[in-house]
């Protein structure tokens, strides 16, 4: 995982679906979940 720089900005609402996503999945913290979903996203 490469050390990002860059700030994700949510709003409350944003963040508790990434958050719920992350518990959902098994994940530590939302940030986990940003990461697997930039990831992702990346291909």
């Amino acid at each position: 995982m490469e050390k990002r720089s860059i700030p994700v900005c949510l709003t409350a609402g944003q963040y508790e679906a990434v958050r719920r996503h992350a518990a959902a999945r098994g994940m530590l913290d939302a940030g986990q979940a940003v990461e697997a979903m930039l990831e992702e996203s990346r291909g």
